[in-house]
């Protein structure tokens, strides 16, 4: 079929031509209109979809999820008995070309990027620890010791030093016993650099009391001898002591054993090994431990609110029952007083000058007896729960006497065996009367014995005496303390300090 003559080819083209293109442009300001671009508006109160063209190069830095590739429109061709385009009919789409350049102007700079916070964080590790020498342990012990001493007069708290190359510094922090039956502790806080690192630790002190020894004595008494005689744990004398054994008998140590002196003197007749009698081991010119100068009970810890006082003024003779109660009787008063009630906090007795206290019974509770003068046992003084038996009793009892504490006569304490179970402190002596009675029992002491020097007990008692355990963490209210210090909580180990780096942060926008 051929065109009319009215119009040329030329002409024809290029008038379709710009149909197509007008075409073109009213199709993609439609498209962009119904899907709210820059310039169009969405009825809702948000767009509902919005149009973003960006490069391919932007495109591949852009994170989200995937999404299929929409299929292309293809356009119907027109057909002969449609010769003309109609532009509401038919909307060809647009090529890429072209809907690169119509977008461009609608991205007038490259959407801006935030970048993700760089953030450095130190990495939580456990610091490195390093077990401490022997040697190192044992000298870092018995400096700490002397220290914790020295700062009992002097109240200093930070020390340093250097040993061996590396220097040493120490902040000793002290806690005192908050009632009458604690024991007062120290923390030391030791630091050492050595060849530029630093290492720390921490060790802990508790200071002994006199009650934490089986034995201690300050004099040994020149006239008195160690034959029959079995100590179960710690024994210390300031001084040199003198032993005697044959092939029948001989003394036990069962516990450490230390001296101030250079030596002790031993007597015998036979051949025994030293393991035989000292089997915790014997070690001479030991630090002396110096007895208190006074004893008042409450200059040692805090008696408490809710402690029980009894101020006795003279003589008097006090009877303890294993229900708590117990009865006095003074010598200006023949009438015996009586206390049933039992008391869950300390109870002391405490006498005055030249007064004399003389005790007997089953102790139930934590009961001090004080006297500035003398101390008279009269009997058997055991525990209502034994300890022994029973290890976690309740019951302590502590004598304590600035001069002396005795053993009555047999003809009070009967001719069979005493019992004692108690912590006793006698300032100038403790003594047994009548030794010379013949012997038939023996002594047993259940807990612990101090004193400035020691009577013979024999030929009228063998002694035996056996340490209460509990006394490693508790004493009696009142009790006195040594002077001494000893590290009783130590993994023996440095632990090295390292510099931490601190938070880093940097926003970048």
């Amino acid at each position: 079929m051929e065109l009319s003559g009215r119009f040329s080819p030329r002409v024809v083209r290029k008038v379709c031509g710009g149909v197509i293109t007008a075409a073109l442009h009213v199709g993609l300001l439609l498209v962009i209109s119904l899907h709210g671009g820059e310039g169009g508006v969405d009825t809702g109160d948000e767009p509902a979809l919005k149009l973003v063209l960006i490069k391919a190069s932007e495109a591949d830095r852009t994170e989200g999820v995937d999404l299929p590739p929409t299929p292309p429109v293809v356009p119907a061709e027109p057909s002969e008995e449609q010769p003309q385009v109609r532009v509401a009919e038919a909307v060809l789409p647009p090529s890429d070309a072209q809907v690169e350049r119509a977008a461009q102007p609608l991205i007038e700079e490259p959407l801006p990027q935030v970048a993700e916070p760089l953030m450095t964080t130190a990495v939580s590790e456990i610091p490195p620890t390093v077990l401490m020498p022997e040697p190192e342990q044992a000298a870092l012990s018995r400096r700490l010791e002397r220290l914790a001493e020295e700062s009992l007069e002097s109240a200093q708290t930070e020390f340093s030093w250097e040993q061996d190359g590396k220097t040493y510094s120490a902040v000793l922090i002290r806690q005192r016993a908050n009632d009458g039956t604690a024991l007062e502790h120290v923390t030391a806080e030791v630091s050492a650099l050595d060849r530029g690192k630093r290492f720390t630790t921490q060790i802990n002190l508790s200071r002994l009391a006199f009650s934490q020894f089986t034995q201690m004595v300050d004099r040994w008494d020149p006239m008195v001898q160690l034959h029959d005689d079995e100590i179960v744990g710690r024994f210390h004398s300031n001084s040199g002591f003198n032993l005697t054994y044959d092939r029948r008998t001989a003394p036990k140590f069962l516990g450490k054993v230390t001296t101030a002196a250079r030596g002790f003197h031993m007597e015998s007749s036979g051949r025994r090994r030293d393991s035989e009698i000292f089997q915790g081991g014997v070690e001479t010119r030991a630090s002396e431990i110096r007895l208190p100068r006074s004893l008042q009970p409450f200059q040692w810890a805090p008696k408490g609110d809710d402690a029980r006082v009894h101020e006795l003024t003279s003589d008097t003779h006090i009877r303890f029952f294993a229900d708590g109660s117990y009865t006095w009787r003074t010598r200006e008063s023949s009438e015996v007083q009586y206390l049933n009630d039992p008391s869950e906090h300390p109870v002391y007795f405490v006498a005055v000058r030249n007064a004399t206290l003389y005790v007997k019974g089953v102790v139930a509770g934590r009961i001090l007896v004080y006297s500035p003068y003398r101390i008279v046992i009269e009997g058997s003084l055991t525990y209502a729960n034994d300890p022994r038996d029973t290890p976690n009793s309740g019951d302590y009892l502590g004598l304590v006497c600035d001069k002396y504490i005795e053993v009555a006569s047999p003809g009070v304490t009967g001719p069979g065996d005493l019992e004692i179970d108690a912590a006793i402190f006698a300032g100038r002596r403790f003594l047994v009367d009548d030794i010379d009675h013949s012997r038939s029992a023996t002594l047993r002491i259940y807990g612990s014995l101090a004193a400035g020097t020691l009577s013979a007990t024999e030929p009228r008692y063998a002694t035996k005496i056996d340490y209460d355990p509990r006394f490693e963490y508790q004493r009696p209210p009142g009790f006195p303390s040594t002077d001494r210090f000893e590290v009783n909580d130590w993994d023996g180990q440095w632990t090295e300090l390292q510099e931490v780096p601190e938070l880093v942060r940097q926003d970048r926008f």
